[in-house]
């Protein structure tokens, strides 16, 4: 959030690209200065996916089809093969999750089964990787309803989308999600996760009307942005 909002990711990214050669394969032992500038933003491409991705959406046409073009080509190659290397790794280790990659077609499976109900995702990657989304398929459902599939979806997909986090971190995240949902405890009505993103905390602030739970951070987010102090759900005063 502080690189977001103090300009600074945006910056650093902007003077990347102006260091950066056209061909990066080309850089020799005297390009020191490009071969730094290729490594920071694979590094940052990295480490912040979410925030990076954040930053070429706010670009204009023209730029963001460039570099949409020149990450796919020179820098996703890489980062994709460390995301289904980490899925292989993990392939079965999580209990009642069992992932696999397929590099080819650059998709995560994985299948969850517990309690009778079972529920097989596929993860599509993109090729521009980590500017495109990953796209979240359902192939398989037992005992699980159309609305509790949908719930699920929205976690899953939100943590790809807007956490700095690896697709495996993700796929653990929705199994520990789905697991508390089976315990009773229900989601937040903000960001529809029950196990928070970032600090993994669970819903906690009731409000006194409509006895809804929030997460702390996403009530705190909710009321700095609205510059209110109502519940997000039935709108009556929360405090």
């Amino acid at each position: 959030a502080y690189l977001r909002h103090s300009n600074t990711l945006s910056c650093l990214l902007q003077n990347l690209f102006r260091l950066m050669p056209v061909r990066p394969t080309a850089i020799d032992s005297r390009m020191q200065v490009a071969h730094l500038a290729c490594w920071v933003y694979r590094s940052v491409l990295q480490v912040l996916p979410a925030a990076a991705r954040l930053w070429w959406q706010g670009q204009e046409k023209r730029v963001a089809g460039a570099v949409e073009s020149y990450t796919a080509r020179h820098v996703s190659p890489c980062l994709l093969a460390l995301e289904l290397s980490a899925v292989q790794r993990r392939s079965n280790k999580i209990p009642n999750l069992t992932v696999r990659a397929r590099p080819t077609a650059r998709e995560v499976l994985a299948a969850y089964e517990a309690n009778e109900v079972y529920v097989e995702l596929l993860v599509c990657l993109p090729a521009s990787l980590p500017l495109g989304v990953p796209t979240v398929e359902c192939s398989r459902r037992v005992a699980v309803s159309p609305q509790q599939w949908r719930s699920w979806l929205l976690q899953l997909h939100a943590f790809l989308k807007n956490q700095n986090g690896s697709i495996i971190e993700g796929l653990e995240l929705w199994k520990a999600n789905v697991e508390k949902r089976f315990e009773g405890v229900e989601e937040c009505a903000i960001c529809f996760s029950i196990i928070h993103g970032t600090n993994c905390s669970l819903p906690c602030k009731a409000c006194r009307t409509c006895r809804k739970k929030f997460h702390n951070a996403c009530l705190y987010k909710w009321f700095s942005t609205s510059n209110k102090a109502n519940c997000p759900l039935c709108r009556e005063r929360f405090f």
